[in-house]
């Protein structure tokens, strides 16, 4: 399972530098000024977690989380400190390459990961707009005061299918870059329209279920979670959750193998590619899970590896993953016809 879907963070590492980047920031930005002080030349941008005060020029751009870089990058901004992730994950296994491949030729620098930032890396970079996800950097981060020191922060939310829409457009509308994210998403609303119609009875007969087996543990993504917008998006007919298979956030909860009989009303079950191969081999052997209609019916498939998206380009790239995953789907629906 990719890092960034799976893991439940419950906390952040915050690294040695913590008190001398501190100090460097407020040099650099001077001690009395802070993000969100009103000042010349400066503009309010009205987030969904507050007001935040921001120059009237942004040029150089941080990033503390995985998607708001692909967003920036759509409309032509590339970020000038990204998580690291950006540089190490070289196969595409949670960033799309081309992003990723994008930033290692760039000038664009590591600032850590999410979940251990590098605040001297952040003050290196010099930031005019540091940009974040609430699952991240979450408001209550004590880490959130200290990068305050040195730009603003707008964060966005990034916990429901709709979240990757609207990133990519408010950031789009921050730059000043409307006029390059339109075309991208009209150029995305036809290709998804066009994949809806063409699977439009098998996506609305079948009730599918995005699973995601675990060592011990099982839990499913539910349709507003953000491993599943754009299966969402093409309209496809979830399985209905009980209502203790989903936690006030929205993440899955998890279950032992023993309630496998959950799954009993999904008729295509997909299951995260990553699954290690020996967690497969024991749900082979799990009788509850070769009981459950879609084992019985082999309708179950990997689901695509880059579910979480980033930005039109990136939700272009899942269309296309979907697509050819529908086609196989739907080949096995005819052959049981």
């Amino acid at each position: 399972m990719s890092s960034f879907t799976s893991a439940r963070v419950t906390g952040r590492v915050v690294t040695a530098v913590l008190a001398s980047a501190a100090a460097l920031a407020l040099s650099a930005c001077g001690a009395a000024t802070t993000a969100s002080d009103e000042a010349p030349g400066s503009r309010v941008y009205e987030s969904e977690f507050g007001d935040v005060t921001l120059p009237e020029k942004i040029e150089r751009i941080v990033s503390v989380d995985f998607y708001t870089p692909a967003a920036l990058m759509d409309v032509g901004v590339t970020p000038v400190g990204v998580v690291n992730s950006y540089f190490t994950d070289t196969d595409g296994d949670a960033i799309p390459v081309d992003y990723s491949d994008k930033i290692r030729a760039s000038d664009a620098q590591s600032i850590g990961e999410y979940y251990e930032l590098n605040l001297e890396a952040i003050v290196q970079a010099k930031p005019d707009l540091v940009v974040a996800t609430q699952d991240f950097l979450p408001l209550d981060d004590p880490m959130r005061a200290e990068i305050e020191k040195i730009a603003p922060i707008v964060t966005f939310n990034a916990r429901d299918g709709e979240a990757w829409r609207t990133r990519s457009v408010e950031l789009a509308k921050i730059m000043g870059k409307e006029d390059l994210v339109a075309p991208l998403q009209e150029k995305y609303n036809e290709r998804r329209d066009e994949i809806k119609a063409k699977y439009a009875d098998m996506l609305a007969d079948n009730a599918i279920t995005v699973a995601a087996p675990g060592e011990t543990e099982w839990g499913t993504y539910s349709d507003k979670h953000f491993m599943t917008p754009i299966l969402r998006d093409l309209g496809a007919t979830f399985r209905e959750q009980q209502e203790d298979e989903v936690t006030t956030d929205g993440f899955p909860e998890w279950f032992s193998y023993e309630e496998l009989g959950r799954l009993s009303n999904a008729d295509i079950i997909f299951t995260l590619q990553n699954t290690p191969q020996e967690q497969l081999d024991a749900l082979a052997k799990n009788t509850l899970w070769t009981n459950l209609p879609a084992v019985q019916h082999g309708m179950v498939f990997d689901y695509i590896n880059l579910g979480p998206t980033g930005s039109f380009g990136w939700a272009m790239q899942n269309l296309d993953s979907l697509e050819a995953l529908f086609a196989e789907v739907q080949a096995k629906i005819d052959a049981r016809a």
